[in-house]
């Protein structure tokens, strides 16, 4: 009887010490596959974009920061690609509502570095957040300053409101080209526009140095949507999805 109980006690121990890997192992292979639909959902639009309007989204919406041109691709074409996208009535501090020109100034929730400092405000900051029948997010940052600049960079919460709402987990960035596809920030193109670290005008932001956890601002998270896609660790150590994010 004693040996059976000191058995079962091990079998506890041992289960107590890997089940929260297993958890977290299981959380992060959905997170991949979400990521992964976004990625080829994202690509999907921007390619049927093309053929309907001969040419691609930079394109289209080069030098349109504000006006017309922005509130239609944001408010009307954008959601007819992406059935049922639907505006979500609270905001972050800065964003302009582009129908009203009101500032508009709440976040629907906290997001969050890797690093697990909080950010008052996410990089896309030229629209509001947009839901889909899924739950997921969709936010803007500025149009391309030339028709030969990729942009606009979008960023997506591939599972809304849900946590851990934080960037290079649920939170990522991607940029429309003009070749008519879409890439995941940090993926070498030849027209990004690359601005050492800043993403004023569409900056496209390159390297492991932003896809870190050592780093408290937001756009060291900028660039992990290209590591994660690849599931390849920015520190060159394993996969990014079960190494990187576990630590190891």
């Amino acid at each position: 009887m004693a040996e059976v109980l000191i058995t079962i006690g091990i079998i506890g121990v041992v289960a107590a010490m890997t089940l929260p890997t297993l958890i977290n192992n299981a959380k992060n292979r959905e997170l991949q596959t979400q990521l992964q639909k976004t990625y080829s959902e994202l690509n999907q639009m921007s390619q049927l974009f093309y053929n309907d309007y001969g040419m691609s989204v930079p394109e289209y919406l080069a030098g349109a920061k504000t006006g017309k041109v922005w509130s239609d691709f944001v408010n009307k074409i954008f959601p007819r690609y992406f059935k049922l996208v639907n505006k979500v009535d609270r905001w972050t501090g800065g964003f302009v509502d582009p129908d009203t020109g009101s500032a508009l100034d709440t976040m629907p929730y906290d997001l969050y570095t890797l690093g697990g400092q909080k950010r008052t405000s996410p990089i896309c900051d030229n629209s509001g957040f947009y839901s889909d029948v899924i739950g997921r997010y969709y936010l803007f940052n500025d149009a391309p300053d030339t028709a030969d600049d990729n942009g606009p960079i979008i960023c997506v919460d591939i599972n809304g409101e849900k946590r851990p709402n934080t960037y290079g987990k649920d939170f990522f960035l991607f940029v429309f080209t003009v070749d008519g596809y879409v890439i995941p920030m940090g993926q070498e193109h030849a027209h990004n526009k690359v601005v050492n670290g800043s993403l004023a005008n569409n900056g496209v932001n390159i390297g492991k140095n932003f896809c870190s956890k050592n780093v408290s601002s937001q756009n060291a998270g900028s660039a992990c949507a290209y590591y994660a896609i690849a599931d390849v660790s920015p520190d060159g150590h394993g996969t990014y999805w079960k190494d990187f994010l576990n630590g190891k």
